[in-house]
């Protein structure tokens, strides 16, 4: 569904979008080159029920990382087909990148949306593009509530599913990408990837639909896009995580 988003920077910017809309875009004084754009995907969970979206949770997100200078696209994935959402988002990615100068391109996505996006860079080439990903919520090893959908309403994330085995054969961590987790303390797995990953400490007090509109969510995600690990920098080996470690955490293992 086309959606019409407004959204104030110095002016107001009103577009017509299917797939991602450019939230805010950097200013520049007329007959001066553009700078290179430090381009920010955002990329949404589950759909929050009929007639909703669960891009509404990243206004606040948008709104703070414009404001940092970040041209801010919000990718328009349901979260229920995580295979069509990956290529939803490398046409997302095109569409931003096109035309313009890129320095540098970041995704920021929550729960499921992390698992289509992680697809997008481990097997659509999304590692040549994507600088930082920045996970929140995500159960990249699968959630067993995924297993009580269907096929083609979210039952990809099940982790019985082959969707599930094919992203986490291997290395997690492809490419130069830098990966990042953050979650809350209530989450039912733990968002670990092998090989080189930066885990924030669980937040506390926080549940998992409101993540992406919590300040200290979005603090923790513009930290991270600057550079910063404010948590700590794992490197495991392939194979080290299974499933089973990685549900049910206790609230201190980050």
């Amino acid at each position: 569904m086309r959606r019409l988003a407004c959204v104030s920077v110095a002016a107001t910017l009103c577009a017509v979008w299917p797939i991602a809309v450019p939230l805010a875009t950097a200013n520049t004084e007329p007959g001066t080159p553009e700078p290179g754009r430090r381009i920010v995907m955002l990329v949404p969970g589950q759909q929050a029920g009929p007639g909703t979206s669960s891009l509404d949770q990243f206004d606040e997100m948008a709104a703070q990382l414009a404001g940092e200078g970040y041209v801010v696209h919000a990718v328009d994935v349901n979260g229920l087909d995580l295979v069509a959402d990956s290529a939803v988002i490398a046409r997302a990615v095109d569409r931003a990148t096109e035309g313009v100068e890129v320095e540098s391109l970041s995704i920021v996505a929550h729960s499921y949306g992390g698992l289509s996006s992680r697809r997008y860079l481990k097997t659509l080439d999304g590692t040549d593009i994507v600088d930082t990903y920045i996970a929140i919520g995500t159960p990249q090893y699968g959630s067993p509530g995924g297993c009580v959908q269907l096929p083609g309403f979210g039952f990809d994330g099940c982790p019985i599913t082959p969707f599930i085995a094919e992203l986490n054969a291997g290395d997690d961590t492809p490419g130069d990408t830098g990966y990042v987790s953050i979650r809350s303390d209530e989450e039912p797995a733990d968002g670990r990837l092998d090989g080189g990953q930066c885990r924030l400490a669980p937040i506390e007090n926080l549940v998992h639909e409101g993540e992406p509109a919590d300040t200290r969510v979005i603090d923790a995600v513009s930290g991270a896009l600057s550079g910063q690990c404010a948590g700590d920098f794992v490197d495991e080996a392939d194979g080290d995580i299974t499933l089973a470690e990685s549900l049910f955490p206790a609230p201190t293992v980050s």
